[in-house]
């Protein structure tokens, strides 16, 4: 009995199929056509090449051109950062080469100051000043208000609540020309703040070594004590303003006065690191034995890390207990 056509057909495929299979893995067993799957994957690698080629030539070119072009791009981009990164790079060789560096970085730090606005004055004053006005038009140089405010006959020793006058804030501020203005107004040569500071304080405090002077020059005290008995020297030194500190010492101050806590001028200098205060005050003789309050000297008050400082200290304390003696 024979079987239909479609039925012997299928049963053949079949049959031929088994038979690739089993010849396929006696061939990969045997190693017998190794090369020539190779050969055929190499040729899978081929059309898929092939088909990429025909994409980027077929219909969707031009998006695929522009998706080419956006990396190259990138790629240019990245090679232009790493080259100004490349160029931008300092290279210290000499010493020439780290002056330039430190030069460079100074020159930076200027341009980055940030200089405020200057309060702009009004050319007239037709409206009368009050006293909070007039405050404030010291502290800010503001002439023609503190004129309009004297001219109208306010009072030139008028304070805020902390007691400070225009003439204190003057002083702080350098402004000369409101300073006297204020004195041949009026105003008191020596009044006091809330901590009982005159403005010959404020001016040490300022570093203002004209107005410091001038006040000095009309009458005012150099030995004036705060509520903390602080001397205008102290003021100085604790704010580093050495031309301020070396004048009241040539116009008589105390070198070696104690405030509140015992501390000399050379204490505040030495625990505050004011170097050139210190050297200031060595050389105008100040003394290097005096306790404060907690029995703490000078020397004492050095850091462990301050050991150049430290030694030049001891030897001008030496120097000055040999001298004691030796009287």
């Amino acid at each position: 009995m024979q079987l239909p056509r479609q039925v012997a057909g299928e049963s053949i495929a079949a049959l031929e199929g088994r038979t690739m299979e089993i010849l396929s893995i006696q061939q990969l067993v045997s190693e017998e056509r190794r090369e020539e799957k190779v050969g055929c994957f190499a040729a899978r690698a081929r059309g898929a090449a092939w088909a990429a080629e025909r994409w980027r030539s077929g219909p969707a070119a031009p998006w695929w051109e522009s998706v080419e072009r956006e990396k190259q791009k990138a790629e240019d981009e990245k090679k232009k950062k790493l080259e100004a990164l490349n160029h931008a790079r300092l290279k210290i060789d000499t010493l020439e080469d780290l002056a330039a560096i430190v030069k460079r970085h100074k020159q930076k730090k200027t341009c980055k100051k940030v200089v405020l606005p200057k309060p702009q004055e009004p050319e007239i004053i037709i409206e009368s000043v009050e006293p909070g006005q007039f405050l404030d038009a010291a502290l800010d140089n503001q002439i023609l208000v503190v004129n309009k405010y004297l001219a109208d006959g306010g009072d030139p020793n008028t304070h805020d609540k902390f007691q400070c006058t225009a003439l204190h804030r003057a002083c702080l501020r350098g402004h000369k020309e409101i300073v006297d203005k204020l004195l041949e107004a009026g105003a008191k040569l020596e009044p006091r703040d809330m901590l009982e500071a005159t403005p010959l304080f404020w001016a040490c405090r300022g570093g203002h070594l004209d107005i410091l002077k001038g006040l000095i020059s009309r009458g005012a005290k150099i030995s004036t004590r705060d509520k903390l008995w602080s001397t205008p020297l102290h003021v100085a030194v604790r704010t580093g303003h050495c031309d301020c500190a070396e004048h009241l010492i040539a116009c008589g101050a105390k070198i070696n006065a104690q405030d509140k806590e015992g501390d000399t001028p050379i204490h505040d200098a030495v625990r505050l690191g004011r170097f050139k205060a210190v050297k200031t005050l060595l050389m105008y003789g100040a003394n290097l034995s005096i306790q404060n309050e907690a029995t703490v000297t000078p020397v004492d008050l050095v850091k462990d890390w301050q050991t150049g400082i430290r030694e030049t200290l001891q030897t001008c304390a030496n120097r000055q207990q040999g001298l004691a003696r030796s009287c």
